[in-house]
């Protein structure tokens, strides 16, 4: 028997009687939400929880996985039909309050990790219009980044560049991250700056989901326009530890806020995020 019949038997034999209960409804529920996950059927849904990203990543249902193919480079998402950018979300304005600090002290290179397809240089551009020897580097996967260089192509702007190397960020002056870090390993951040001569003195982390007690990974699924579904892990960091890995490196934190957003994953209560971080860091005192 399929797992849908099963359940809808299980409804016929309760009905005009109190509603099944105990461990076996509470498997049959589960087994229903992990065949619906896995054919594609949630957008942004999660299912699991596992030790470590590489964990996640021998988990995954078939079919697409990550970010790196033509179905999630769509540059179309992120342009009005005049062919502007989306207005500024109220959530990311502590961002443009310490980009306009880290300015302000004459900062002039950046690395923005994990960002799209430049979206978020062109929305900051229009508040904080950046100084014309002003250099802003996107660091993504080939397949966003070759999308973000076709948009670059329609709208070029000598300030914007894209690259696939990481390493790029050493030495630059800030580095954003901004809804990156949980497709990332845990420590993905930490390994990086670790390794660079020269780190960063800003350091700007936006819509980053952090645990108040432990780290996890859990899958996530998206779908994209075309209706193509791709899963991928999705990493979040336990707070003190990402905090307090960041100041072993030297960065202290100065500021924090908070973005509405909850993340739930179904049957692990202990997975509740109940809002995203942003955090600004600054290297020394």
């Amino acid at each position: 028997m399929s797992v849908i019949a099963a359940w809808k038997q299980s409804l016929r034999l309760s009905a005009g009687r109190a509603p099944l209960a105990g461990p076996g409804l509470a498997a049959l529920r589960r087994k229903l939400y992990e065949a619906r996950f896995r054919a594609g059927r949630y957008h942004c849904g999660y299912s699991g929880s596992y030790a470590g990203f590489d964990a996640a990543e021998r988990a995954l249902p078939p079919g697409l996985a990550g970010f790196d193919h033509a179905a999630m480079a769509d540059i179309d998402h992120y342009t009005t039909a005049a062919g502007g950018f989306e207005p500024m979300p109220a959530t990311e304005y502590p961002v443009l309050f310490w980009l306009r600090g880290a300015l302000d002290e004459g900062a002039r290179t950046l690395l923005d990790l994990g960002g799209y397809v430049g979206h978020a240089f062109r929305q900051y551009d229009q508040y904080l219009a950046f100084p014309d020897d002003f250099r802003w580097a996107v660091f993504d996967l080939p397949h966003i980044i070759g999308a973000g260089q076709a948009l670059a192509a329609r709208q070029p702007d000598q300030r914007l560049r894209f690259t696939t190397t990481v390493d790029d960020g050493c030495g630059m002056d800030i580095l954003l991250a901004a809804g990156s870090l949980q497709y990332l390993p845990e420590n993905f951040l930490h390994e990086r700056l670790s390794a660079w001569a020269e780190r960063p003195r800003h350091l700007i982390v936006q819509r980053t989901p952090l645990h108040p007690r432990h780290s996890f990974v859990t899958i996530q699924s998206v779908i994209t326009r075309t209706g193509q579904v791709s899963f991928c892990p999705y990493s979040v960091a336990s707070r003190a530890g990402f905090v307090d890995g960041l100041r072993a490196l030297g960065y202290r934190l100065v500021d924090s806020w908070e973005k509405p957003r909850s993340l739930d994953v179904p049957f692990h209560p202990e997975c509740h995020v109940e809002t995203y971080s942003g955090l600004y860091f600054r290297l020394g005192r």
